[in-house]
C-alpha cells in the first residue's frame, strides 16, 4: 500500500479499492480449490 500512496499520492481510494478487490480474488481462487480438493477425495 505504500508503493501505491507513493505513486498516486495520499488518497484514500486505494486504501478501499485494493483490499476488497484482493479479497474477491481470494476468495474465488479459495473456492476453486476447495472443490477440485472435494472432486479429487
Amino acid at each position: 500500500m505504500s508503493a501505491v500512496c507513493y505513486k498516486y499520492h495520499s488518497t484514500v481510494k486505494p486504501f478501499i479499492i485494493v483490499p476488497i478487490i484482493g479479497a474477491m480474488f481470494v476468495d474465488l481462487i479459495n473456492t476453486g480449490v476447495i472443490t477440485l480438493f472435494l472432486n479429487l477425495i
